[in-house]
This record gives C-alpha cells, sequence and structure tokens, in this order.
C-alpha cells in the first residue's frame, strides 16, 4: 500500500494527526498539489521479542503461567510505521490455543484461533480484551509503535483525526480473573508526561507499556509475527495474511515480519501484591517487593473516574493513571505525588486520588528494558526489548482495591 504522506504519528501513545495540503498557483491557475508516496513495508521495521509472563491472581495466591509478546514497528523518525494493519503472531507447531492457564478451561473467544498454533486477527479483536469503543466503533487491532493494541485508524471520529492509544484487558485469555476489575496498562505521570485537558477529553488515558500477555501455555521454539499492510491480506472478509493462518504468510512487499525464539520456560517468581500506605493529600507510599530477576519494575495506580467527595472529582470525570518506576529487585518504597491528578482547564493541577475514591494498584516486572523502550523519551527504530537472555519475560501483580481515606 502506497501511502501519501511525510510520516504517521505514532501509535503508543497514537497523537491526533494532521495532514497538511500544499498548493501551488501559476499562471493564474491552481496546480496538483505535491505528493510523497511511499511503501510502509519497504521504509519501517519491524522487531518482535517473546517471554514467558508470571501472572498472579487470586489475591496473589495463585499463579499462571503465559506467553509475552512485546513488538516494535517504527520508522527511521521512531513514529509508527503504519496507522493500519493486521497482525498475527504463529507459534511453533506445539504451540496450541487451547486451555487458558489461569482458569483450566478451554479459552473463551479464540474462534478459527481454537485449537491451533496461531493467534489471529479476529481474536485480538474481540471485546474481551479491547473494551468498549470510545466512538461509533471499535477499532481494529494493529502493530504499532510500541505493542499491539486496538488502535487501527478504522474507526476515526468524523473529524478525521485518529484514535488514542488503548490497552488491552490482560492477560487476554484470561477471562477476567480479575472480577470487576481490570489490568489495563498505562504509563501516566510521573514516569510519563502528563496529558492536558484537551486531549484528556477526546479519550486520552495514558501511554503504552509495551507488552501483551497471552494466558496460554507457552512452549519453546520460534514465533512469527506478522503485520499486513492493506492490500496484502486475501479480502476485507477474510483479513489474515496470505495464504491461510495454517501457512506461512506471503513475503514482502505488504507484509511485514519478525521472528523471535523462546528458548526457556524458566520464569520470573511471582510478584506480590503492593501495599500502599496513603498520605491524606493525594499520594502515598507505594511498596513494591519485585521479585529476584526483574531487573526493573512500573506500579500502575488506576483512580476510578466519579468516585470520592468534594470538588476534587469535578476534575476526575474519567478514569486516570498514574506510574512510578522502581530501578532494581527487591523491596521499593516508592513516593506517589500528590498532585498528578487530570488538570483543570486553567491548568491547575488537581490531587492524585480524592478523599473516599476507589483505586487499583498493580505492578508489573520485567528482565528487559521495558520503561526504556517506550513512548515518548524513546524515538529510535529499533529500541531493546530483549533482556540478557534473548528474551522478554515480566511478572504481573494482582490488584491491589482500596478506598482513599
Amino acid at each position: 500500500m502506497m501511502l501519501s504522506t511525510a510520516r504517521f504519528a505514532w501509535r503508543c501513545p497514537l497523537l491526533l494527526l494532521c495532514l497538511a495540503a500544499l498548493c501551488a498557483c501559476g499562471n493564474g491557475g491552481a496546480s496538483e498539489p505535491p505528493v510523497t508516496s511511499f511503501d510502509p513495508a519497504a521504509t519501517s521495521k519491524l522487531q518482535f521479542a517473546v517471554g514467558v509472563a508470571t501472572i498472579a491472581f487470586n489475591g496473589g495466591n495463585s499463579v499462571a503461567y503465559g506467553l509475552n509478546g512485546v513488538e516494535t514497528l517504527r520508522q527511521q523518525n521512531g513514529l509508527s510505521g503504519t496507522l493500519y494493519n493486521q497482525p498475527m503472531i504463529i507459534g511453533p507447531s506445539s504451540f496450541d490455543v487451547l486451555i487458558s492457564t489461569l482458569t483450566g478451561n478451554q479459552v473463551q473467544s479464540a474462534g478459527a484461533d481454537l485449537g491451533t498454533n496461531h493467534i489471529t486477527w479476529s481474536t485480538l479483536n474481540q471485546s474481551q480484551w479491547t473494551g468498549p469503543p470510545r466512538g461509533p466503533k471499535q477499532s481494529t487491532t494493529g502493530a504499532f509503535g510500541y505493542g499491539l493494541c486496538p488502535c487501527n485508524s478504522d474507526s476515526g471520529p468524523g473529524n478525521g483525526f485518529t484514535p488514542l492509544y488503548q490497552a488491552y484487558n490482560q492477560p487476554i485469555y484470561g477471562e477476567n480473573v480479575y472480577g470487576d476489575g481490570a489490568e489495563l496498562w498505562y504509563g501516566g505521570p510521573p514516569a510519563f508526561p502528563q496529558a492536558g485537558p484537551s486531549l484528556v477529553a477526546l479519550g486520552w488515558e495514558g501511554y503504552s507499556l509495551g507488552f501483551s500477555d497471552f494466558a496460554v501455555q507457552p512452549v519453546i521454539g520460534v514465533y512469527h509475527l506478522y503485520a499486513a499492510v492493506p492490500p496484502a491480506y486475501d479480502t476485507p472478509q477474510n483479513p489474515t495474511p496470505s495464504p491461510n493462518p495454517n501457512g506461512s504468510p506471503t513475503p514482502p512487499p505488504g507484509i511485514l515480519a519478525a521472528a523471535a525464539q523462546l528458548t526457556s520456560l524458566r520464569a520470573l517468581p511471582a510478584f506480590p501484591t503492593p501495599a500502599f500506605k496513603p498520605d491524606g493529600k493525594g499520594g502515598g507510599t507505594i511498596t513494591l517487593r519485585v521479585p529476584a530477576g526483574a531487573t526493573e519494575a512500573l506500579a500502575v495506580v488506576h483512580a476510578n473516574a466519579g468516585s470520592g467527595t468534594g470538588i476534587c472529582v469535578q476534575s476526575h470525570q474519567s478514569d486516570s493513571y498514574s506510574t512510578v518506576v522502581a530501578r532494581h529487585a527487591g523491596t521499593n518504597a516508592l513516593i506517589l505525588p500528590d498532585d498528578l491528578g487530570p488538570l483543570t482547564q486553567s491548568g491547575k493541577k488537581t490531587p492524585t486520588l480524592c478523599p473516599k475514591s476507589r483505586y487499583e494498584i498493580y505492578a508489573v516486572g520485567a528482565d528487559y528494558p521495558a520503561y526504556e523502550a517506550s513512548y515518548p523519551k524513546n524515538l529510535s527504530q529499533l529500541p531493546v526489548i530483549k533482556g540478557p537472555n534473548g528474551q522478554a519475560d515480566v511478572t504481573t501483580s494482582d490488584l491491589l482495591n482500596g478506598s482513599y481515606p
């Protein structure tokens, strides 16, 4: 597919894309605007890493193991290689999308992927993982600058803007073992820049943390990720990289491909549920016990929209996320600042958590530089997404549910 624009907005996060038309006039008549065309499959680079995902649940008393995947698809300037593509993962022949390692039951909503060694576009678009649409329809899944997400440009609002980054409910195939809560991994302040009120009003929630967990048993071998850029797939009614999900997709042009090797099933230890000591001013101290083998960890604080009391609630009309980073294994006492809540229209800061508001805190540890590879700080075309063992292993905690004093 040849695209007529000089650059893309990155997808993780997805910034609003405005295309400027240049007009030239000569001898009293208008001429055609200049057009620069290029093939994103030829100008962008796709990379892929896999690892073992250690998934804590049941109040932190149970643990399951799954497959973790991390990808980047970037131009030379670091921005996302496409605004629309259709990804597919093909695992080793012994990889089996059949039983959820969290529930012990047959996975739900796998469709034609059930009992196969592949994860296709149709599975990734299920509402159980994408959540409700933000606009007239949900965006379909694509592979972007940092991670898979339901962020394709096929559901932008009427003004032509592309969707913002949206996280999956994770783990995929986890069947919502967290009850009413969902682990939505968004990067927010202070680890990531804070968005202004105009962007929040458009549905902004945060930055991508890059990883996608699948609650199915990982196996040793080579995993292939393909991203089909139209018109490289079969038909709109059968949007999978040709020739079929069981075979090897047609090589470029039109399909980007990357492979990743899982050489070890040795998993990171389970991540204990975080502890939190409120300071009564909107923030507090988060205590993480980062498992051995993890070189860094990120704690996410999810402030529930509209909950709490006082004038603070007026600025918390949508969910907000804060993120703090631990740099080493072992016990980490991390300060959650008091004033990370959504900015008012005048730019005034608000409390991170309102009095009596509901919140969840959860964490992920990684043995690769997950935070360092993320937007907006890293704009290299091929950021490091593997650890010393050549894999991208993660360990995730259960949710700490609480009510702020």
